[in-house]
């Protein structure tokens, strides 16, 4: 769903008026429901600049109201451009409406022109940022190879790969790797029998270290590599269209979403794959249960009891307000039977799709969870499963998924579990009944990040309700 909305911005300018307007960018229609963009054509900040708050006179000597406009999908914008984006954010002096306050100059003119040139003290630019991509720094942050570590050196995940990609089993097929980072699943694929691996990724330093190992692999034959957003490609070299047989990626995070790839990964399928193609993982889901948590309540207090000889307790308030990624020490933390709270076919995912059916959550997730025993719960603990389908069967038709879990009691993976404390933790007896919402959205400043919005009551208790933030960073 394209956006065409106005943000607007006002600046104080400083000795050296380094902020000044540029001409507008006009952009193609945004592919899919999460790619509503910022079409911007601003200056860039230079030395020092200082900014007033939007309710500042639009009129007031030495201020000018800068009108930005949110469009199409298009480059992203570097650290910089970045920085001075969330900085006026931050300080909310981006005001979002559906039209221009009375006043306010659209960007053009004399000064624009001054901008454009790169005058005023400032360098001009004009580049558009996708709405799925607000931080260039999701990137970059993969440029360093030591980041995909974690990942790589996952033996279990690594291991499931490696079964559902058998050699054989991609004979003559032509595969695009969305998210292809080092890789690993292009060079599995080639080695499965691909005809041509078309592996994408949007960080230049994942690229290049890429192709180094390719080339030392022996397969740069029949791998190309592509440095891109997929979500901003019109053209994949060798295919056209819906030509690609299967899409693969490796696009789970924290609590599944966190990463924001899952619209990636459904403009690939939608975009690229040939009807009846494949999409490996072909199925994920996410499950719940209630948490018996006071061992690591207990370290957390411990923890931050004394430090350096100072009280710091005060803080464990705020720490046990922020999901953890953890690891149960025990079974019997475990306090309720598992819900399965939500499941996916990736083969049916499209960008429409991904937000669900109100276009702002990925997925309302109604929670009933029964005790198994008498115990105290503190909150929840996440995990997810995905199943890779060999050869397109689907369940029944006489081949088993490939499957991989990160179950709190299965072999522990680099994803470990998400453990969200409640503010508030409540005496369960056996077979008492739970029940509540547990809600999941893009995060509402960088949708990369995974909010989860839970409610849980018991007994007819006012329900306990809490807010979490899952960062891509993690």
């Amino acid at each position: 769903m394209a956006s065409h909305l106005r943000t607007t911005a006002t600046s104080q300018l400083a000795h050296r008026k380094s902020i000044v307007s540029a001409p507008h960018v006009s952009a193609r229609p945004a592919v899919g429901a999460v790619a509503t963009t910022i079409s911007a054509a601003v200056a860039r900040s230079s030395g020092e600049t200082s900014t007033s708050g939007a309710s500042g006179a639009a009129g007031a000597p030495g201020r000018r109201r800068v009108v930005i406009r949110m469009e199409a999908p298009g480059l992203n914008w570097d650290r910089r451009e970045l920085m001075w984006y969330k900085r006026l954010q931050e300080r909310g002096e981006l005001d979002v409406g559906d039209e221009a306050d009375e006043g306010e100059e659209e960007a053009g003119g004399a000064e624009a022109e001054e901008a454009a040139a790169g005058g005023a003290g400032g360098e001009g630019f004009a580049r558009r940022l996708d709405r799925s991509d607000l931080s260039a720094a999701y990137f970059q942050r993969w440029d360093d190879p030591a980041a995909h570590q974690p990942m790589l050196q996952d033996r279990v995940l690594t291991a499931a790969w490696r079964e559902a990609l058998a050699p054989g089993s991609l004979e003559g097929k032509v595969v695009l790797d969305v998210g292809c980072g080092l890789g690993l699943l292009s060079m599995l694929a080639a080695k499965a029998g691909a005809a041509k691996v078309i592996a994408v990724d949007g960080s230049a330093g994942s690229i290049e270290a890429a192709r180094r190992i390719v080339k030392a692999n022996g397969l740069a034959g029949k791998i190309e590599l592509v440095h891109g957003a997929i979500e901003s490609l019109d053209q994949l070299p060798g295919v056209a269209p819906g030509e690609v047989d299967v899409v693969l990626s490796n696009w789970m995070g924290p609590g599944l979403l966190a990463g924001g790839m899952a619209n990636g990964l459904a403009v690939a399928v939608e975009r690229w794959l040939r009807p009846g193609g494949m999409v490996l993982p072909d199925r994920v889901s996410l499950w719940a249960a209630g948490l018996e948590d006071r061992d690591a309540l207990q370290d957390a207090k411990e923890s931050w009891s004394r430090v350096g000889g100072l009280d710091m307790s005060a803080a464990l308030a705020q720490v046990i307000k922020h999901p953890r990624r953890d690891v149960l020490t025990r079974k019997t933390q475990l306090l309720t039977a598992p819900q399965r709270l939500a499941e996916w076919r990736t083969r049916e995912l499209t960008p429409a799709s991904v937000l669900g059916p109100d276009g702002e959550a990925y997925a309302r997730c109604p929670l009933s969870l029964t005790a198994v025993r008498e115990e105290r719960l503190f909150g929840l603990v996440l995990w997810w499963e995905a199943a890779w389908t060999l050869g397109g069967a689907r369940e029944g038709e006489g081949k088993s998924p490939v499957r991989f879990t990160t179950h709190p009691l299965s072999a522990v993976t680099h994803f470990q579990q998400l453990m969200l404390n409640l503010p508030k933790s409540m005496r369960l007896q056996a077979d008492d009944e739970l029940t509540g919402e547990v809600v999941l959205r893009p995060g509402s400043t960088d949708p990369r990040d995974l909010e989860l919005g839970v409610s849980v009551s018991h007994a007819g208790a006012p329900p306990v309700a809490a807010d979490y933030r899952v960062s891509w960073i993690h």
